[in-house]
């Protein structure tokens, strides 16, 4: 079976809202077209050449990267480069590219929870606010199977959805409130009326702060993470011998701009990737101890995350969602 690339994309977007992506950043279909029927979807981290060639051979009609393929300005695009060549693949075999980037970092279930689920942080709550969305009430007939079909809108995205004596209410957040009409409206048979509620507002941000179920080294919380993520060597700011942390912030991937807000909230300790030496001296001046991941350790979930966030929502579309089984962790440790 397949679906329209439009319809996919819906989802996608419903799934990854791009107003959650930071100011700036460089989302959206990158490569290809969509107005197609699309059996199969590649979930990947980063976008190589292998991971191109590895979508022509698995019959992926588009793919679906955190990292932009297209993210510096492009001066040329000649294929004996091999930035042309992962394009000249791309488009030769007609596969599409759609980006998220930041937008899986800020989604709720998204990296900076992974991450955070995965340092054990209690009650954890935004390193930095970037937005906040409030919610819409949708109400429409009920129809027969209102509790399945309820159950289908809250595993598709739905907050919550139940019937109301001949109703069916559904509350959506914006992120998601676009799709869910489309789908009350395809099973109701006319459109649902809409009403906006302030009092449910939610916000979001990028980052994650919280606190430890019990302080820890930082040598050890270091040790572990190194292990829980699978990262190949791990680097550690410290600011004194044996220091002890409770209250840890982190931000996958490059968290070196989020140092100033890590100390200012208090933070014991930040875990993210990519910090440099000059960051690094920062970091300690203010106080401020770093676990260093490496780019891809912090963010080496993002298929898996990609892939279980469309998977449900795409399965009565009839299309494959899988992960890209290349390893694109550039760094050997020795």
């Amino acid at each position: 079976m397949a679906a329209r690339g439009e319809a996919i994309l819906e989802v996608v977007r419903a799934a990854f809202p791009p107003r959650f992506a930071l100011e700036g950043d460089r989302t959206g279909l990158q490569v290809g077209r969509v107005d197609r029927e699309i059996e199969r979807v590649l979930c990947t981290l980063d976008l190589t050449l292998a991971v191109a060639e590895e979508a022509r051979d698995r019959g992926a009609q588009l793919v679906l990267s955190h990292h932009a393929v297209i993210y510096r300005r492009l001066e040329d695009l000649r294929t004996d480069q091999v930035r042309g060549r992962i394009l000249e693949t791309l488009l030769k075999h007609d596969v599409a590219v759609y980006v998220p980037h930041t937008a899986l970092d800020v989604v709720p279930g998204g990296l900076n929870d992974h991450l955070a689920e995965l340092v054990g942080l209690r009650d954890p709550r935004f390193l930095e606010a970037t937005g906040s969305d409030g919610a819409r009430l949708l109400v429409a007939p009920a129809p027969p199977d209102a509790e399945a079909f309820g159950s289908l809108l809250c595993a598709q995205g739905a907050q919550r959805a139940w019937r109301s004596g001949d109703r069916l209410e559904v509350l959506a957040d914006e992120r998601t409130v676009t799709f869910l009409a489309r789908r009350v409206e395809e099973r109701c048979g006319v459109p649902p009326t809409v009403f906006p509620l302030a009092s449910h507002e939610r916000r979001r941000g990028i980052g994650r702060i919280g606190t430890l179920e019990r302080p820890e080294s930082l040598q050890g919380l270091a040790r572990r993470l190194k292990h829980r993520t699978g990262a190949p060597g791990v680097r550690v700011v410290s600011t004194e011998p044996d220091v002890v942390v409770s209250k840890v912030a982190v931000l996958g991937g490059d968290g070196r701009s989020f140092v100033p807000a890590a100390a200012a909230a208090g933070a014991d300790a930040l875990v993210t990737g990519d910090i440099d030496h000059h960051t690094a001296l920062d970091a300690r001046a203010r106080g401020l101890n770093v676990i260093d991941l490496g780019h891809w350790a912090s963010e080496r979930q993002a298929a898996a995350l990609l892939a279980r966030g469309l998977r449900e929502r795409l399965a009565d579309l009839g299309v494959e969602v899988f992960e890209s089984e290349v390893d694109t962790n550039p760094f050997e440790w020795l």
